[in-house]
């Protein structure tokens, strides 16, 4: 099912499951813009106290305060079927928004006082620790 949110004179289209339409209903929705997409948000009260909740945590039944996260499959934060949908922790979350493509994910961490280790993750299992480089040295 699609409905629409009008935010900052534009119009966006979010999906929903039609059985989770009456429990949606009864909240005004807002767009959050983050940097890799857009998510449907809306407030309400928890013990007096106003807190933001994300549609799709509402539509996953995670409660505010639970420390587990949703991803979206698609990468869509606009597509709230519950078959885009899966409850995950926040590595798997994290790693899900860079591995859309073929080529998996490239972690730079420090290690120690000016060293960095680079490591090549590809569907979420880290395959290699590919170089060290002192503050010094660059990738080019």
């Amino acid at each position: 099912m699609e409905l629409i949110i009008k935010s900052k004179g534009e119009n966006y289209i979010f999906l929903i499951d039609e059985e989770d339409y009456d429990r949606v209903s009864q909240y005004t929705w807002f767009i959050n813009h983050q940097p890799h997409t857009k998510y449907c948000r809306t407030v309400i009260n928890i013990n007096g106290k106003k807190k933001r909740i994300y549609l799709h945590r509402l539509i996953m039944g995670l409660e505010h305060g639970n420390k587990l996260v949703v991803n979206h499959k698609d990468g869509n934060g606009l597509n709230n079927a519950k078959s885009n949908l899966e409850i995950c922790d926040q590595m798997y979350n994290t790693q899900s928004i860079n591995t859309k493509n073929k080529f998996g994910n490239i972690f730079i961490n420090k290690n120690g006082k000016k060293k960095y280790v680079a490591r090549v993750y590809i569907n979420k299992k880290n395959i290699k620790n590919v170089f060290i480089l002192t503050e010094k040295q660059s990738l080019g």
